[in-house]
């Protein structure tokens, strides 16, 4: 009677122990529907809380970051339904301190994979899976496993590839660009979609909800006189220095700097256009718009443009501008500002990134006297490549000089003394003309480019479109410096 009673008490145990188990294991999945604040996070696009989950209305590039930076192994399963469209929905995700994207029904061919592997998409890179159609109304589930030295790729509990990597040839769509790259993200391309369930559960290191992802706040300009507490890599005392009375500058007659924000009629960031500007005129700058003509100009899809479609009129055309009027010149980047590289041999697939002759003679004039009359001459992402390419004396103004530019790879063409097999990144163009630069993200915090200025000078670079609104920042604060200075 009492091995009875003993082999039923064992049995008890070991029923209590093995849901105990399971009940730890439960607990090892963290919810990120909860502590996600839409208003917040979101990047691109309108995203709400339901009861039901997280939904975005059908957007280009609708995206938002999740309050979670993994440093580790760990799994991330999302549950989700597109409701509306007929393209991707995406998981953003790090391995190995990179940033990149899962995708379902990608690329209008129904594809699903990782990307960029290499800077290479899922349609060319080896993690392409064929026949991954979504169909709308039904609620599916997709699964990373992100271990040290590879990748798993699930859908509805079917392993859908393998990518063996530490994460070094990771890298997130220019498309997908996220303001922390360090963070977790959902994304949805002109799609309705609802993300019923969205949790991450830790394997080894630290994966911990994080206090916000958002993009940091605008800081205050400094008051007259003081030292800036930005975080801004410089190279000589004279980087925030007013002007040099040279030729002399419109901020030391006291009044409002002016300041030449030059987009490319096709194809231009509208953020790394829309932000500086905010930030410009915010700190009492005056902002005035040119482009190779005066017409409409149109930006990239899904670079922040919003529902009425971004196109911007310009103030002026280039050829029509002139350097005394203002205290600095800022080139905008997307790819169509590849039209006004004066002194690239190479072509283009896009035409209109091939820009006219006329057009950057004209730009090279302008940045030549700004050079000469000592004033800012500034490029935020691909625009660096247009200082690149500019000739001063038969120098490009980015010679020498400490610099920092995209990783992301440029838009197809010929690339005369490039050999690889595919585009470069828009940093090559700098490089290739005796740039100085920087590595990758490493200006301030690391895990985000929203800091990522290299000012040596009077030229001033921003590495990609998270910089944006702090390039507009610290162009701000170097004006308004001069102007108080000079008073």
């Amino acid at each position: 009677m009492r091995r009875t009673r003993n082999g039923l008490w064992l049995v008890g145990w070991l029923l209590l122990s093995g849901l105990n188990s399971i009940s730890r294991a439960a607990e090892e999945w963290i919810d990120l529907i909860r502590p996600t604040d839409p208003a917040k996070q979101a990047v691109q696009g309108e995203w709400t809380a339901t009861s039901d989950g997280l939904v975005t209305k059908a957007a280009t590039g609708s995206r938002l970051v999740l309050p979670i930076k993994p440093a580790g192994e760990y799994d991330f399963r999302v549950a989700f339904t597109r409701r509306t469209g007929v393209h991707s929905v995406g998981l953003f995700f790090v391995a190995g301190g990179k940033q990149a994207g899962y995708e379902v029904d990608a690329w209008g061919q129904h594809l699903a994979g990782i990307q960029e592997i290499k800077g290479q998409p899922i349609t060319t890179n080896p993690t392409r899976v064929a026949n991954q159609t979504l169909e709308n109304g039904r609620k599916y589930t997709a699964e990373l496993r992100v271990r040290r030295d590879k990748i798993e790729v699930f859908l509805d509990d079917k392993l859908l590839t393998t990518h063996r990597t530490d994460g070094s040839d990771l890298s997130l769509s220019n498309l997908w660009r996220l303001p922390d790259q360090q963070s977790l993200g959902l994304g949805a391309w002109e799609s309705e979609t609802i993300f019923h369930s969205v949790a991450v559960r830790r394997v080894s290191g630290e994966v911990a909800l994080a206090t916000t992802t958002n993009t940091p706040a605008p800081r205050p300009l400094p008051p007259p006189g003081a030292k800036s507490s930005a975080t801004t890599k410089t190279t000589s005392k004279s980087d925030n220095s007013a002007p040099k009375t040279a030729t002399k500058s419109a901020t030391a007659s006291g009044r409002a700097p002016r300041v030449l924000l030059v987009i490319a009629n096709q194809h231009f960031f509208y953020r790394e256009y829309s932000e500086p500007k905010q930030e410009l005129e915010r700190a009492g700058c005056v902002v005035e718009v040119a482009a190779g003509r005066k017409v409409p100009c149109h930006p990239h899809q899904g670079t922040g443009e919003g529902a009425a479609g971004g196109v911007v009129n310009p103030d002026l055309a280039i050829a029509d501008a002139d350097a005394s009027r203002y205290d600095a010149i800022l080139f905008s980047g997307g790819w169509g500002s590849s039209m006004y590289q004066f002194a690239f041999q190479g072509t283009y697939q896009n035409t209109a990134y091939n820009g006219e002759r006329s057009v950057k003679e004209a730009v090279n004039k302008l940045i030549t006297s700004f050079i000469q009359q000592d004033k800012y001459v500034c490029a935020l992402c691909h625009g660096t490549t247009v200082l690149a390419w500019a000739r001063v004396n038969g120098r490009s103004p980015l010679a020498g000089k400490q610099a920092t530019g995209p990783v992301i790879v440029g838009p197809a063409g010929n690339y005369p003394g490039y050999r690889g097999t595919s585009p470069p990144t828009s940093r090559w163009h700098a490089e290739a003309n005796g740039a100085r630069m920087v590595a990758p993200n490493s200006v301030g915090d690391p895990s985000t480019l929203a800091d990522d200025v290299v000012i040596d000078g009077k030229i001033m670079t921003g590495q990609d479109d998270p910089t944006a609104r702090e390039m507009g920042r610290q162009l701000a604060r170097a004006l308004m410096s001069g102007r108080d200075s000079a008073k």
